[in-house]
């Protein structure tokens, strides 16, 4: 991959010569400013793709494409450099991009000079030498291409989610960055255009809180280190108990010293709250070494746990102390990824809809940005994975056939059915070709393995889709369903399924999905429900259905969510970044002007 170069020495931008403080000489002309070049000037250049443009593989030439577009449409004229000295919209850009952090994104990758500096170089005066011809082009062209650049990964992402992993089927918004830069520049307002190109679900900016936050932990030293072999009890006292209180308070799981309660988990803070003070308590050194593990430890870490997807016994057993160890780089890392992905979906999910987010095996029902019905889920196993995707639900189905998947029926069903002549029969299921049930005995299994025949479970209490199920019509066949094995949902690793999603409240959902159809009351819902005779019905209101990935998540009592990695997408995704958008070599530099 070649070198970032920077063909611009705006180190160089003004001479340093007495020239700039004495008097002009009579016939000396000034230089004529960038601002006046003619339209050829910028057409030739647009031929010539840069280095830095060169660099950015994968992307680098259509984001080139879309500059190329943008100056072809206004004539070729310079936008952001006028007069020898960047405008006032080439400083917001500039001071955009470098809060790109606060967006999970890294702003050396767009290498733009310093805001500082730039403001210095706007101020300067027309008696001291400024940009010459050349160097004004390079800064218009690389401001324009860090502009398009930018917006396209505030919208989209940096990464394509197909090349995180194959089960992963989203489209990601698209942004036509071009004619967003000509708003930008339209309206004056640079920086607030490109904030309002990141995701507005509520989930993205509870996420960017926390992401604040964390960095803030981070700058003060991180959180300690617990040792490998820590065994501490309730009722301990100690400097490893003290350390461990500390470890506890540095996430807000654990109050501080002197704190009557313990402080709310780094999440959501109070609007007035400043980032310093919303994060939490700094992992503060042990005070006196007689720490004692008493019950507000107990109770953190239960809160901690419970974070994180554990066993929530208030006990420091091998798993908690790993979570506990995570550094917080980690942590950050983990966040930014998540952020990533929510700019994979829609601009707008629709002011209903429903989320399923895998990894943390939960579906909330989202109404004007509220979760008004959250429930527990279980999901694909590791390798039957849930697929990610989104589409509408449109029918709602009571006392359901289920029609054995072919692979099911194959590996699972067809085994323990020649194993065991009554299998079928203790499972209430049957052999169906077309619409005919047929007895299974009269048939070859291996003709029911190659699909010409189905087998499916009748409706009842035995169903492996329980009483009703939901439809979102999509390519894997997978949907929401009502379970009889409901033990499941005590269980913190939920991950037991073949892919689809089997839901803890399904009468509640079967209401709020029918909320619109007032002939489907409650008491016709339940009888549907366990009448053993199955029902269709289309719902008159489609919802969208999204079914996500997120390690990192705030649920709707603000307390950060952090999960294991069960499909590997992290790790995917974790590897792509760095391949997609080296660091530069060097940033953009513009020195101040000298008299």
């Amino acid at each position: 991959m070649a070198p970032r170069l920077l063909p611009f020495a705006l180190a160089a931008v003004l001479g340093a010569s007495a020239a700039c403080g004495r008097k002009p000489v009579r016939d000396e002309k000034p230089d004529a400013p960038a601002a006046h070049e003619p339209e050829g000037a910028l057409r030739p250049r647009l031929d010539t793709t840069p280095p830095y443009v060169a660099a950015d593989d994968g992307e680098g030439a259509r984001h080139w494409t879309t500059v190329r577009s943008f100056y072809e449409g206004n004539g070729f004229k310079p936008v952001w450099v006028s007069g020898r000295k960047p405008t006032p919209q080439a400083q917001a850009l500039v001071e955009a991009v470098h809060k790109a952090e606060a967006e999970g994104l890294n702003a050396e990758e767009y290498d733009v000079p310093d805001p500082a500096r730039m403001a210095a170089a706007a101020s300067w005066s027309p008696l001291k030498k400024g940009l010459d011809d050349h160097e004004a082009l390079d800064l218009e062209l690389r401001l324009s291409y860090a502009f398009v650049k930018y917006a396209t990964h505030l919208a989209s992402g940096r990464t394509d989610p197909v090349s995180v992993d194959p089960h992963w089927f989203v489209t990601p918004r698209k942004v036509d960055a071009a004619a967003v830069m000509k708003q930008a520049l339209h309206s004056g307002q640079v920086g607030e255009t490109l904030r309002g190109l990141v995701p507005q679900h509520p989930q993205y900016e509870t996420l960017r809180d926390t992401l604040a936050r964390y960095r803030e932990i981070a700058a003060r030293g991180g959180w300690p280190t617990l040792p490998e072999n820590l065994r501490v009890r309730p009722g301990a006292r100690g400097p490893q108990v003290a350390l461990l209180r500390a470890r506890l308070a540095a996430t807000g799981d654990l109050a501080q010293p002197g704190s009557a309660d313990a402080v709310p988990s780094p999440a959501v803070p109070a609007p007035s709250a400043s980032p310093a003070a919303a994060s939490g308590p700094a992992p503060a050194a042990p005070a006196a070494p007689d720490g004692v593990f008493d019950a507000s430890v107990r109770a953190a870490l239960k809160r901690f746990q419970r974070r994180h997807g554990l066993n929530g016994s208030g006990a420091l057993d091998r798993p908690t102390l790993r979570a506990l160890n995570v550094p917080v780089e980690v942590r950050i890392e983990q966040l930014t990824l998540n952020m990533e992905r929510w700019r994979w979906l829609p601009e707008s999910l629709g002011d209903r809809h429903i989320l399923v987010n895998v990894p943390t095996y939960q579906l909330d029902v989202y109404e004007n940005g509220q979760v008004v019905l959250p429930m527990r889920v279980v999901a694909g196993k590791k390798d039957n994975p849930t697929p990610i995707f989104m589409d509408k639900m449109e029918n709602v189905v009571f006392s359901p056939y289920w029609n054995v998947p072919p692979s099911i029926a194959r590996n699972e069903t067809i085994p323990a059915a020649m194993r065991d002549p009554g299998y079928l029969d203790r499972n209430n299921m049957e052999v169906v070709k077309g619409r005919h049930v047929v007895d299974p005995w009269s048939v070859s299994w291996s003709a029911v393995a190659a699909g010409n025949y189905t087998i499916r479970q009748r409706p009842g209490e035995k169903n492996a889709l329980g009483h009703v199920k939901f439809l979102f019509p999509n390519q894997f066949d997978v949907y929401l369903h009502d379970t009889p094995a409901e033990s499941l949902f005590a269980r913190t690793d939920r991950s037991f399924s073949h892919g689809c999603v089997r839901i803890e409240k399904p009468e509640e959902l079967a209401e709020y999905v029918l909320r619109s159809q007032p002939e489907w009351t409650r008491e016709r819902i339940r009888a549907a429900m366990f009448g053993g005779v199955e029902k269709w019905v289309t719902l008159k209101e489609p919802l969208p259905v999204y079914i996500l990935y997120m390690t990192a998540w705030v649920d709707p009592d603000g307390a950060v969510q952090f999960r294991e990695d069960i499909y590997g997408h992290d790790q995917k995704q974790q590897k792509l970044l760095p391949l997609l958008s080296p660091a530069p070599t060097r940033v953009a530099q513009v020195r101040p002007p000298t008299a």
